[in-house]
């Protein structure tokens, strides 16, 4: 078997609601959302510019290795989800090779992903320490940095993201569902600009040849009400034709013996746990194993290959 690629570098009281309740109005102050949106673009760029060397290092590794075709994940906090996700990946080939790129903040968990990676002979790098703490901008700036750092060395013929929390549970063929596409993912419509929409950034996927010359820029546009990917509305989604696009149909899925939960089904092929690194409904150890004991009893085969036993 081949050798997977592998890379780690190194005050004033106030109750909660008044205080959010000015904070939601400070950020509809239009000086106020530009001078945060020139902050943001600043630790964005920052945070882009360290471990550049590491990160051509690891895209040259990836270009030996043959493929062409890369499937990111961007990892945080959760080996148990990135074990659940190799395992799945195994079984279930997409014809393309999956790479963890690791934003957690906590040491153990990369030591803990990065070992299951090697085990599982996945390709894994572990990125610059990303000190935003917003999940959806750490998400965003995340995805860039390996968009600029590793997919646009590489030069692939496709590649993509997937959340860590989203496991393909039947043969799944992404190339397939790209053919004669420029882009294929989950689409959502911006809760603010009624002609603006993005790509789920948890399930996206791009033919480089039509995205190499744009500077893509996967973090949120907030003010549009578009999550993490709407920056690349005006970049890209725009100017694109129904034709270009493949939407993925998302369904409701599980009920977990009346654990109310954000689960959700992407094509009849993925099933998404959702926020299971952030929501507090994940925080809890019954949940999560709870949750990890349906995904390996349903679709991975049973427990025998599972790596992370107590997550």
């Amino acid at each position: 078997m081949e050798q997977a690629a592998y890379f780690e570098p190194g005050g004033i009281l106030m109750s909660w609601k008044p205080a959010k309740g000015l904070v939601d109005l400070l950020n509809q102050n239009w000086p106020v959302r530009k001078a945060k949106a020139f902050r943001n673009a600043l630790l964005e760029r920052n945070f882009r510019a360290r471990g550049i060397p590491e990160g051509l290092e690891f895209a040259e590794e990836l270009w030996r290795t043959g493929s062409r075709r890369f499937c990111f994940v961007i990892a945080f906090n959760t080996p148990w989800v990135i074990d659940a996700l190799a395992r799945a990946w195994q079984l279930y080939s997409s014809g393309m090779t999956l790479v963890v790129v690791d934003n957690s903040s906590d040491q153990s968990a990369r030591a803990s992903i990065a070992g299951i990676c090697r085990a599982r002979n996945v390709a894994y790098f572990g990125l610059p320490r990303n000190w935003d703490s917003h999940p959806n901008r750490s998400h965003g700036t995340s995805m860039n940095w390996t968009f600029y750092n590793i997919v646009r060395p590489t030069r692939p013929e496709l590649f993509g993201f997937l959340d860590h929390d989203c496991f393909p549970i039947i043969p799944v063929d992404i190339p397939a569902m790209m053919e004669g596409k420029i882009v294929y993912g989950s689409k959502r419509p911006a809760a603010v600009d009624p002609e603006a929409w993005f790509m789920w950034a948890g399930f996206c996927f791009y033919r480089f040849s039509a995205v190499e010359a744009l500077d893509m820029d996967f973090t949120p546009r907030f003010v549009s009400g578009m999550d993490t990917g709407g920056g690349n509305w005006d970049l890209l989604y725009r100017g694109l034709g129904e034709n270009d696009i493949a939407d993925a149909k998302t369904t409701p899925d599980l009920d977990l013996r009346g654990i109310e939960a954000d689960h959700r089904m992407l094509d009849g092929a993925f099933f998404h746990v959702g926020g299971a690194s952030h929501r507090k409904l994940a925080a809890t150890r019954q949940y999560r194993r709870l949750i990890s004991d349906h995904v390996w009893e349903a679709y991975l085969g049973g427990d025998e290959s599972r790596l992370v036993r107590d997550p």
